[in-house]
């Protein structure tokens, strides 16, 4: 009951401030245009302390990007064709709608291949179902290439990691992602307010990243059939192309930051997102990335409230209406 009441609350909250905001659009822009600046601020790694990064960043729910932070991986770039030589029969979930619909992993259409299938499928392309594989975990499903890499220092403290017992998620990160242009992540948003790096290796995503904040003006939804704590959202495209029916997209702070090689990532806890592979929907480079949801100081009240939530709906009895 705990669950979808707060289910039920949240979409309560986001329904009452769009209607407010709708019954006067003029009034809520101005209120909107006089809160902080949401801006992705680019730092060097020469630069940047560890504690900065901490106290100013990540604490303070601000995007960041950060170039030449030096060799994550051994060898230096991962390529897919590295990858394909050396864990090519190791099989994972891939995507092959082209789209991650939603951080709980609702796909266009999901099978398990070899990663020297999806090197194929990738680099085949006009095969008219486009590969991604989208947070595969390293630990649980290519636990060799964990050897093979370092998590940046300045979101080496993820208390998820420092927990006196396992739990569900100790070995969900680091995770890879490979994907060919056109593939992508839709709007979403990461669960139990989840912290997020990650680190380009190869090729580059675009992403547009808006402020946790600002959810509501996003037209979310909370389907009852399958109620989850994240709204879920429709297409950022179908969005911006009709602004007449989606008039309070504009109210929403937002960046649009194109993270490259050799440059990493951090998304606030609880931002909504969306991602596309490619510098350009002409790129013909594999985007290759690894990723991690972290935990600290600054969102541990939040996802421990979630996680609590999340925990006691998965213990229900079968007979509850667990939605």
């Amino acid at each position: 009951a705990a669950y979808l009441d707060e289910v039920r609350r949240r979409a309560a909250e986001a329904e009452s401030r769009a209607s407010a905001a709708l019954a006067d659009l003029a009034a809520a822009e101005a209120v909107q245009v006089a809160l902080p600046a949401f801006t992705a601020d680019v730092r060097d790694a020469s630069e940047l302390s560890v504690a900065e990064c901490r106290e100013q960043y990540v604490a303070r729910f601000r995007p960041l990007l950060i170039r030449s932070i030096g060799a994550l991986t051994d060898p230096t770039p991962w390529t897919l064709a590295w990858l394909r030589e050396h864990c090519g029969q190791k099989c994972a979930a891939v995507n092959v709608g082209g789209s991650q619909m939603a951080a709980s992993c609702e796909v266009a259409g999901v099978e398990v291949m070899t990663i020297d299938d999806l090197a194929q499928r990738i680099e085949a392309r006009s095969s008219g179902r486009s590969a991604y594989l989208y947070d595969c975990s390293l630990p649980l499903k290519l636990p060799a290439l964990c050897e093979r890499l370092a998590v940046p220092v300045y979101f080496a403290h993820d208390w998820l990691q420092r927990t006196r017992r396992l739990h569900a998620f100790s070995r969900s990160w680091p995770s890879l992602f490979v994907g060919a242009t056109g593939t992508r992540s839709s709007l979403h948003i990461d669960q139990w307010k989840g912290h997020f790096w990650m680190a380009q290796l190869c090729g580059a995503k675009r992403w547009t990243i808006f402020h946790p904040d600002d959810s509501w003006c996003l037209s979310p939804s909370w389907p009852s059939e399958a109620p989850r704590l994240e709204p879920t959202f429709p297409s950022l495209d179908e969005m911006e192309a009709q602004p007449a029916q989606y008039p309070l997209l504009r109210l929403a702070r937002r960046v649009d930051v194109t993270l490259r090689a050799g440059e990493v990532l951090l998304v606030p806890g609880g931002a909504p997102h969306r991602v596309r592979n490619g510098e350009s929907d002409a790129d013909p480079a594999v985007s290759v990335a690894i990723a991690a949801n972290f935990v600290d100081g600054s969102n541990c009240a939040a996802a421990a409230a979630d996680l609590g939530l999340m925990a006691r709906r998965a213990a229900a009895p079968e007979h509850e209406d667990r939605g």
